[in-house]
């Protein structure tokens, strides 16, 4: 009877090793070519960051950089994301899925609400909407408010309409 229990153990640590290597990766990898994540994405992100990189899928746009010397972020754009949006509207589109202390709304002082969540006063993970898309930064060592402000800024810019003359 030992011997039966633990050939289906085997049997089914067998079948998770193979559903676990025909997962699919929907990144692209696109180095710095912004026209490459714009192709997968199907939009356009033109995010002004130094020493970035970009990554796509269908209908995300994701890029890496450092804030700061001690400090990298991941910003991400959905035009169309998956998930029920909270009372503010706000999606999360981060990907990260794990639990903070604090899991909060804060409004900047032109009325605008970002879904933070991380320790109190130093979030790592913010979410807000938009007429053009969802957001989301990440940033494992922590933003605050001041940061949020910043990136509230540089995105404003990227998405601010173009004058075709």
């Amino acid at each position: 009877m030992k011997k039966a229990v633990f050939m289906v153990f085997l049997g089914v640590a067998g079948l998770s090793a193979i559903s676990a290597q025909t997962m699919i990766n929907p990144w692209i990898e696109c180095g710095d070519d912004i026209s490459c994540g714009v192709a997968k994405a199907g939009f356009n992100f033109p995010l002004k960051v130094k020493n970035y990189t970009v990554r796509a899928m269908d209908d995300m746009m994701e890029f890496r950089f450092p804030l700061d010397e001690k400090r990298h972020v991941i910003v991400r754009k959905s035009v169309t994301p998956e998930g029920e949006p909270d009372e503010n509207g706000i999606i999360d589109i981060s990907g990260d899925y794990n639990r903070y202390p604090a899991n909060k709304t804060v409004t900047l002082e032109n009325g605008v609400k970002f879904s933070v969540r991380g320790k109190e006063d130093n979030y790592k993970v913010v979410n807000f909407a938009a007429e053009s898309g969802y957001y989301s930064i990440m940033c494992n060592e922590g933003l605050d408010l001041q940061d949020i402000e910043y990136f509230y800024k540089l995105l404003e810019e990227a998405e601010a309409p173009r004058n075709n003359r």
